[in-house]
């Protein structure tokens, strides 16, 4: 635990830069905004109050879970092992006990953390701004969905990373875009093993949503009507499942710095 402590230490001190802090502003401010602009709408407070609390929980999911808390790990998770070899340290973590185990957990747990905080900031200030009869049980929802959503995004990135550390940022970005977004989607089997199946399902369980979303008849395809338990298993057992691969991936990989490659 001494080594995790100070790695994450280490990383958290070093991540702390202008370009992070600006992008981690961003994404806190950025579902508040999208909130208050919406508020802007003419003739928007004339909507049913039934269908308030389903408009906010799904605005807001869209904003924070998929949006925030994906974008705000990406910038850490991603790059983690293109990091280290342009700065030319992969070699001394590497040839440090455990040093690659203990590498990748710690910039696993900072990533988290960088994402965490800005959905649950993104999350308390947007609230204040809606119109939502249960502010409160959407907010907590929300708050839990983001932190299960870090948790599985930094490890699917993490392991993309360590893939193809030149082009992480790019693989990245198409795993969420065809995996989560398309496959996702998708009203079959398929679906099931994208962290967005298991979020949707625990929102509408969670969420005051209107009665005539739960008896649509493509309810059953999108959402999983599993027992909530059983869904926060799942996903944290990808994400178990992603990091456990990076690493493994990460030991028996040989990475070279583009120094060493054009010699």
């Amino acid at each position: 635990m001494n080594a995790l402590r100070a790695v994450f230490l280490h990383e958290w001190k070093r991540s702390m830069t202008a370009g992070r802090i600006a992008w981690w502003l961003v994404m806190a401010a950025f579902p508040p905004a999208i909130t208050v602009l919406i508020r802007t709408i003419p003739n928007f407070e004339r909507m049913p109050t039934e269908d308030l609390n389903t408009f906010w929980s799904i605005m807001l999911y869209v904003l924070i879970p998929c949006v925030c808390s994906a974008l705000g790990v990406l910038l850490t998770a991603g790059p983690a092992v293109a990091t280290e070899l342009e700065q030319r340290s992969w070699v001394y973590m590497a040839t440090r006990p455990n040093g690659i185990f203990w590498l990748l957990i710690g910039k696993y747990l900072v990533a988290v953390t960088w994402g965490v905080t800005a959905a649950w900031a993104g999350a308390a200030s947007a609230i204040v701004f809606t119109n939502a009869p249960s502010p409160f049980q959407i907010w907590f929802a929300l708050s839990a969905l983001s932190l299960l959503a870090c948790f599985s995004y930094s490890a699917v990135f993490l392991l993309v990373g360590v893939i193809s550390p030149k082009r992480a940022m790019v693989f990245c970005v198409m795993y969420t875009g065809f995996v989560e977004i398309v496959l996702g989607l998708i009203p079959a089997l398929i679906n099931r093993l994208t962290v967005q199946f298991r979020l949707r399902s625990l929102l509408v369980q969670w969420v005051p949503l209107n009665e005539k979303i739960r008896k649509d008849a493509s309810f059953s395809y999108v959402f999983g009507d599993d027992s909530a338990g059983l869904h926060i298993f799942w996903l944290l057992a990808m994400a178990a499942i992603f990091l456990t691969a990076a690493i493994r991936i990460a030991y028996r990989k040989e990475f070279t710095t583009a120094t060493e490659g054009d010699l």
